[in-house]
């Protein structure tokens, strides 16, 4: 492992006009790598949202929710409509997470449908001092090919972190696939999630990210367990790999001039 990143990078990008056009490399790398692992602990807080998606979903009569006291729950039902709306108010804790503000699911409510359209909307929807806004478009399927259930997302969403002056515009689409676990028994799912997606910073900068072998989410690990994604920029790209099996908060990002870098996640 030859770097780890650490968020006091982030001050070595105030330069002056009189550095040295090596300096500036310098710099700029390591630009690259905190927007890299910027954008990491983002599809990491989407995935635990995401999940908290499909237990509501799964869940929508709310008989058996494993929601705290602090979230406000608002069911609006008609014929052929469903909404809910979780109210996280100021601060609420959520296994682990601190959540804020609102976030909306509507779908149609028809037990028997092979396959419904769901909407997320996020009304400063906060997660970990990351405020979201925006929609999540998914189609869910009963069965697929696999004979699995899934959910294909189509996301456009601008996340703001309270703490720092990042700012990420995401766009893409990924498909999440249940691959093990007990319906209804949320602590035995396994997730292989596939698909691609562009990060745009507010400062110009763009990614994309494409998943190049599924990525597998346990839900009893708050983090990807295995998987390789690509990420391309004019000016950095390489394979990141989120490891073989382990529950662990580690990365590895591998450049694609061979460079090896350890990143350790939020």
């Amino acid at each position: 492992m030859k770097n780890i990143i650490k968020l006091i990078g982030l001050f070595v990008l105030i330069l002056s006009f009189s550095c040295t056009n090596e300096a500036l490399d310098v710099d700029f790398q390591t630009l690259n790598e905190v927007e890299i692992k910027q954008s990491m602990d983002l599809d990491i807080d989407l995935a635990f949202i995401e999940e908290l998606e499909v237990q509501t979903f799964e869940d929508h009569n709310l008989r058996n929710s494993q929601l705290p006291d602090c979230v406000t729950v608002t069911v609006v039902m008609q014929q052929n409509f469903k909404e809910i709306t979780l109210d996280f108010g100021d601060g609420c804790e959520v296994n682990g997470k601190f959540l804020a503000g609102i976030m909306i699911i509507t779908f149609e409510p028809d037990p028997n449908a092979n396959q419904r359209e769901i909407t997320t909307v996020f009304d400063n929807f906060t997660i970990n001092q990351r405020t979201i806004n925006g929609v999540k478009n998914r189609l869910w399927q009963a069965s697929n090919d696999n004979g699995n259930p899934q959910h294909t997302i189509t996301v456009d969403i601008t996340v703001n972190w309270l703490t720092t002056d990042y700012l990420i515009h995401r766009t893409g689409t990924k498909v999440r696939e249940r691959v093990e676990g007990e319906q209804g028994i949320w602590t035995t799912y396994v997730f292989n999630i596939t698909g691609q997606w562009t990060n745009t910073f507010g400062n110009g900068n763009t990614y994309s990210w494409e998943i190049l072998t599924p990525l597998v989410k346990e839900a009893i690990c708050y983090f990807f367990v295995s998987g390789n994604v690509e990420i391309e920029r004019p000016n950095v790209s390489g394979v990141l790999d989120y490891g073989n099996g382990e529950c662990d908060n580690l990365a590895i990002f591998t450049t694609s001039n061979g460079e090896v870098i350890e990143i350790s996640l939020d």
